[in-house]
């Protein structure tokens, strides 16, 4: 019985060393941003190797700012993925990827969505017209049953749709961070005009988290640009960083901040990057380590 006592403990231990190593262990994919000929290959098709780590005790980021409705009826996120709906709802004012720059995200103080027309979601309230506002994902990355796409614009579950959700991290110097994604269904997520993750498989729970991408973060504002394209089922967008990313940086938006306000901050804070759209660049080889 002793014998029997001394390997459950032992098992237990290693039981906890393994979700502690899932938690604060290294990237399992570096060499990013993508490359232009990469960035809407599968992960499988990078040669990438999932994870599947759970991690409901993370640091999950609650607080996003994004379009007050989503662009319903995508026609499944196979369809939509490989489209710019940005581009097509602003009438070609802003694209996806500079609305991950600076510039970009300042642009939408004026530019609205409304060329989503018929396919922009309509929300309980308020109405959704097109424009921008500070979103709250709840306070549990589960929120809603796993379903925080749809309830944040306070409807039921919902099928083929595609959502955006913006942060910006405050850095105090160039440095390096670990992102970690979960999403139902299709993630892309961009950081300063270039790409850092295309995957179009969803993670099995709101806190399974199947890459940890090591990912550059510039002095001053770093924009984070989240799509999520959902078919059906659950619908989930969560990300978090590595804790010691997480004791540096300050995030943005903050709960229950207007669009003027979080605005006015983000654009006070400064960038080293170029705002330029960065599209045409050739980046990096990504890969699995």
């Amino acid at each position: 019985m002793r014998a029997f006592k001394v390997f459950v403990v032992f098992m237990v231990v290693v039981f906890l060393a393994t979700v502690q190593l899932a938690m604060a262990g290294p990237p399992n994919v570096t060499g990013g941003p993508l490359k232009k000929a990469d960035e809407m290959k599968t992960a499988e098709e990078l040669g990438l190797t999932r994870l599947d780590s759970r991690r409901a005790d993370a640091p999950w980021i609650y607080d996003w700012y994004g379009p007050d409705g989503g662009y319903m009826d995508n026609g499944g996120f196979a369809v939509s993925a490989p489209i710019d709906l940005i581009a097509e709802g602003s009438g070609g004012k802003l694209t996806q990827v500079e609305l991950s720059t600076m510039a970009g995200l300042l642009k939408t103080k004026t530019v609205m969505l409304e060329g989503w027309g018929d396919h922009l979601m309509v929300t309980a309230k308020p109405p959704a017209k097109g424009d921008w506002r500070v979103l709250s994902l709840g306070d549990t990355p589960d929120a809603e049953g796993g379903r925080n796409m749809s309830s944040r614009y306070g409807l039921p579950c919902q099928n083929n749709f595609d959502t955006y959700q913006i942060i910006v991290i405050n850095a105090p110097s160039k440095m390096k961070a670990v992102m970690s994604p979960a999403q139902d269904d299709h993630a892309q997520i961009w950081i300063n005009g270039a790409k850092w993750l295309n995957d179009s498989v969803w993670t099995g729970h709101p806190t399974d988290v199947d890459f940890d991408v090591e990912v550059t973060l510039e002095k001053g504002g770093n924009v984070l640009l989240y799509r999520c394209g959902e078919s059906g089922g659950h619908d989930y967008a969560n990300l978090h960083f590595d804790d010691a990313t997480m004791g540096k940086v300050e995030i943005y938006p903050k709960a229950g901040q207007s669009k003027a306000a979080f605005l006015e901050q983000a654009g006070n804070l400064g960038t080293a990057v170029s705002p330029r759209d960065r599209v045409s660049s050739v980046w990096g080889d990504i890969k699995s380590e």
